[in-house]
């Protein structure tokens, strides 16, 4: 009875069963627990399932121990040594089921910490990855901020240097504002005292015709006495022969001394007329000489009267005011010339020649600058025809290229149209003249430092000359 007081579960029939049950909710327990902390790591779990094992087989050993009890208790002594076993093996399983639920508490504790964790790390990366972006974006902002500095110190000293040269430029045209005012007062000085010169000229040339019409009439008048004296001089000469053939005695009756003192006194006579001819046609050649220097003189004072008029007219007819200009109308500036682009056709030669009727000639390129203003300008004024004749030909020798002015092509700068698989320009293209190419064009369809072309001069195109301004 004693035995059954220390293990109650003798008395109850069921509590074999009871045990059983409570060993397989043990185990369905450690089972389910288990299986609810599958997912964690075993660095923080295997205490706990190590412990959870050796609870579930202490329980099976009490399962198994209890059996035997009940089967064998009559016929084994040693059963209070089992008994004993059993208290220790419940107060141990009471031990580690303390122990086991602290370590579920610290294994959530953990796993709660491992969470807290997981989501530190988690924003910690997303903060790094924002800092990383801004860091790229600060980097790519810092680049455009060099390459925008960069810019504009570039364009700081392209606008210095363009400064330094509109400054420059400004104080050129300054320069030559003065110059040009300074030129129209020389110029109306010069045709103030030119129209003076003029009256006076008009006024000795008055004087001077008046005079050769007297001196005319002089020499009319000598040479009439010159004549009276000739034949005065020829009726001596034959009076003095004949008293020369006579007989000494008619002779000595004759004055031969008288007649000839007489024939001296004309022949001195006539010399000085003749002198005096030689000097009144001297004088009237020098007269002459002046009055054509005169005549010369007044055609370059209406010549300079007519420039002033061109190039600086009168704009105000009540004051006399004028404004100067560099070129004349219809006529373009670029740098120290003036360019006329015309709006009509002509052939090589007639183009020339009425550039030089303008007091200038056709088109000579001698720099960058100056192909592209011309190439520029006649794409701009684009009337009847991409190509304009200029200045330059190869007629005295095939190939040998010169510029109106002398100067060989061969030796500046050159623009000569390319065409990839169909050859270079000059190349003297005789189907349309059998003749061949001899004179120079451009074409403003091409690009503009590829535009030159040789072409017939028989045919008709725009043209562009150029003189000095």
């Amino acid at each position: 009875m004693v035995g059954h007081q220390w293990l109650p579960w003798i008395n109850n029939p069921n509590s074999s069963s009871i045990s059983v049950t409570s060993a397989k909710q043990e185990q369905e327990m450690s089972s389910d627990h288990l299986s609810t902390r599958k997912n964690v790591s075993c660095h923080h779990f295997c205490p706990v399932v190590g412990l959870s094992t050796l609870c579930l087989l202490l329980l099976v050993a009490c399962a198994a121990l209890s059996v035997l009890y009940n089967s064998e208790s009559n016929s084994r002594p040693e059963w209070k040594s089992l008994l004993f076993d059993y208290q220790n093996i419940s107060d141990g399983y009471l031990t580690l089921t303390k122990e086991n639920n602290d370590l579920r508490a610290h294994s959530e504790s953990l796993e709660e910490r491992r969470t807290w964790l997981e989501e530190q790390t988690k924003l910690l990366n997303r903060t790094s990855a924002k800092l990383t972006a801004v860091n790229l974006a600060l980097s790519l902002e810092s680049t455009e901020l060099m390459e925008q500095i960069v810019n504009l110190t570039s364009t700081n000293l392209h606008l210095t240097l363009e400064h330094e040269r509109l400054v420059q430029h400004t104080s050129e045209q300054e320069e030559e504002k003065l110059n040009m005012s300074q030129t129209i007062q020389h110029l109306l000085d010069s045709n103030t005292l030119r129209e003076e010169e003029r009256r006076r000229h008009s006024e000795v040339s008055r004087l001077l015709r008046d005079e050769l019409f007297e001196l005319r009439e002089k020499h009319r008048e000598l040479l009439e006495i010159n004549d009276k004296f000739q034949g005065e001089i020829k009726n001596l000469t034959e009076h003095i022969a004949a008293l020369l053939g006579d007989d000494c005695e008619k002779a000595s009756k004759c004055n031969t001394q008288q007649l000839q003192e007489r024939a001296t006194d004309l022949q001195e006579q006539n010399h000085n007329l003749s002198f005096l001819l030689t000097k009144e046609r001297q004088e009237a050649a020098e007269r002459e000489e002046q009055r054509n220097e005169m005549e010369v003189d007044l055609h370059a004072v209406r010549e300079a009267y007519h420039s002033l008029d061109l190039y600086c007219p009168v704009v105000d007819h009540r004051t006399k005011e004028r404004v100067c200009k560099r070129c004349e109308d219809s006529w373009r500036v670029f740098e120290n010339k003036c360019y006329y682009f015309s709006s009509r056709v002509l052939t090589w030669s007639s183009s020339r020649a009425w550039c030089q009727t303008q007091g200038g000639d056709l088109l000579t390129i001698d720099s960058e600058p100056e192909q592209n203003f011309v190439h520029e300008t006649s794409r701009a004024l684009d009337q009847s025809g991409t190509r304009l004749w200029v200045g330059m030909t190869d007629e005295e020798e095939e190939g040998e290229w010169f510029w109106v002015d002398g100067s060989s092509v061969t030796s500046g700068v050159q623009f000569w149209l390319s065409r990839p698989g169909m050859g270079t320009e000059p190349d003297d293209w005789k189907l349309d003249d059998p003749l061949g190419e001899d004179c120079g064009h451009i074409d403003t369809s091409e690009n503009t430092l590829e535009s030159w072309m040789d072409g017939s001069c028989k045919i008709p195109y725009r043209w562009i000359c150029e003189k000095n301004v």
